[in-house]
């Protein structure tokens, strides 16, 4: 059974206009590939950290250099948001911007993986730190409402002026035949 046959019609159109043809159209692409590639970083490492908490695959992959550091991936997360800043200011093709809108996502999204521990661990003599701390969670949803009302406000705003403005135009109708 299709999907419009379940729902009805105007909100099967209403989601689909919030897809990415919806953000082109509006001149919001940018906005949308760093919010795509946010989530993607953020759920990823999120998951990696918590199904393989014991691997560290920096030191995996460069471990025969850092012999026994562990690198955690917010220093990843600052140096992608470097070198999407210097992408973005050099350039002015496209290609390269989106790249850039890309490496912004990678490394907002690993920061904020991480803030949590970056705000909870006291001192150096303790390092009492909480990976998990609630604090990510709601720099997490502080961050995707930001990213949702700059790509959909205008459109769920839109849609509730018609919505109003059919129910008073409804309201005052029956009014006035009373």
């Amino acid at each position: 059974m299709r999907l419009s046959r379940l729902l009805p019609h105007s909100l099967v159109k209403d989601f689909v206009s919030l897809t990415y043809q919806d953000a082109v159209k509006r001149r919001l692409v940018t906005p949308f590939i760093v919010f795509i590639s946010f989530l993607s970083a953020f759920i990823v490492t999120r998951l990696f950290s918590y199904s393989l908490p014991s691997v560290n695959f920096v030191s995996l992959l460069i471990g025969k250099y850092l012999r026994g550091y562990y690198i955690h991936h917010f220093y990843f997360g600052i140096a992608l948001l470097i070198a999407s800043n210097w992408l973005s200011i050099v350039t002015n093709r496209q290609g390269p911007k989106n790249l850039a809108a890309v490496l912004f996502g990678f490394g907002l999204g690993g920061i904020v993986d991480e803030i949590g521990l970056l705000l909870t661990c006291t001192s150096p003599q303790l390092l009492q730190c909480n990976y998990g701390a609630r604090i990510t969670l709601d720099f997490f949803i502080i961050i995707v409402g930001a990213f949702l009302a700059v790509l959909y406000f205008m459109p769920v705003w839109r849609r509730l002026r018609r919505i109003a403005s059919h129910t008073h135009g409804a309201i005052y109708n029956r009014i006035r035949r009373n």
